[in-house]
């Protein structure tokens, strides 16, 4: 099996959308539910303007999740993996951007991993990766993915059962 078959393959696209999409909810949740405390991470890598740093602390989440969900739920894949890619190639440039400058500061990616096993996300060479990985996983789902509401999908295939049937 050639890599194009085996990365565009359905059951490879459901994995990797279904592993993306819970990995951006998980991100999504203390953000969503302290973004005080996110809004303080963002502020942290002294990228953005001052001013539009509480707006972006608390839409990012909220992107975060709903691009995880749709991409779980198979909705509009490909537009929700650009999304996530544009959104990931952001993450990625103010850690090493970051990490160049010396900055060393919580990362804000995985809050929930410090209140449920203690674990501290600094900026670090591990997030730089991590993030290099999530943007490949990405990919296949940008190029291969479906980009048609599911649910509009097996509609119009029940339908066109349905018509072949009568035809007969």
């Amino acid at each position: 099996m050639s890599i194009k078959k085996f990365i565009s393959a359905p059951l490879t696209l459901a994995v990797l959308r279904i592993v993306l999409g819970v990995i951006f909810v998980f991100a999504s949740y203390s953000k969503i539910m302290n973004p005080i405390h996110f809004k303080a991470v963002v502020a942290e890598y002294q990228i953005l303007p001052d001013s539009i740093v509480p707006l972006v602390a608390i839409i990012l989440p909220w992107v975060e999740f709903l691009c995880g969900s749709m991409l779980i739920l198979n909705i509009y894949t490909q537009s929700n993996a650009l999304i996530v890619l544009v959104v990931l190639c952001a993450f990625t440039f103010g850690i090493v951007n970051n990490f160049m400058r010396g900055l060393i500061h919580d990362c804000g990616c995985f809050e929930f991993l410090g209140g449920w096993f203690g674990i501290k996300e600094d900026i670090s060479f591990v997030q730089i990766i991590r993030d290099l990985i999530f943007i490949l996983l990405v990919l296949p789902i940008l190029f291969y993915g479906s980009n048609v509401f599911l649910w509009k999908k097996l509609l119009i295939n029940a339908l066109k059962d349905q018509w072949k049937e009568d035809l007969t």
